[in-house]
């Protein structure tokens, strides 16, 4: 398995075999560099991000029980934290049934947001 990420990785890096990396070479592991995170929630961990959403944003945000309003409060949420990017989320299905999964994807924001996001749903609650 290993050799295979280390593959994967060298392809992305667009480093040679038994290299290492050219100095100026980007590194995966950087934090500032912005790309595309895809959380996947359960309909448990919705309730929970809406309620930290809830908390933190307050009233300037729609009771978050569909996808348009976790996409709005999740973009209000980035402005709140100064944070570029974009949300786009979906619930799958589409329709009204259990169980469902919501996709919530973040594009070209920083990795601390998608990981308060991610936290969020997990504890009910943004960290301080």
């Amino acid at each position: 398995m290993w050799p295979t990420l280390d593959r994967g990785r060298r392809l992305l890096r667009g480093t040679p075999a038994g290299s290492g990396n050219p100095p100026d070479a980007p590194r995966l592991d950087e934090p500032d560099i912005a790309g595309e995170v895809v959380i996947v929630f359960t309909r448990l961990d919705v309730e929970r991000l809406a309620a930290a959403l809830a908390v933190l944003l307050g009233d300037a945000v729609q009771r978050p029980d569909t996808p348009d309003r976790i996409e709005r409060a999740l973009g209000r949420l980035l402005v709140h934290r100064g944070a570029a990017g974009t949300v786009d989320v979906l619930r799958r299905p589409a329709a009204v049934s259990t169980p469902e999964a919501w996709e919530v994807r973040l594009c070209g924001t920083d990795p601390a947001s998608a990981t308060a996001v991610r936290d969020a749903g997990r504890t009910g609650s943004f960290a301080a």
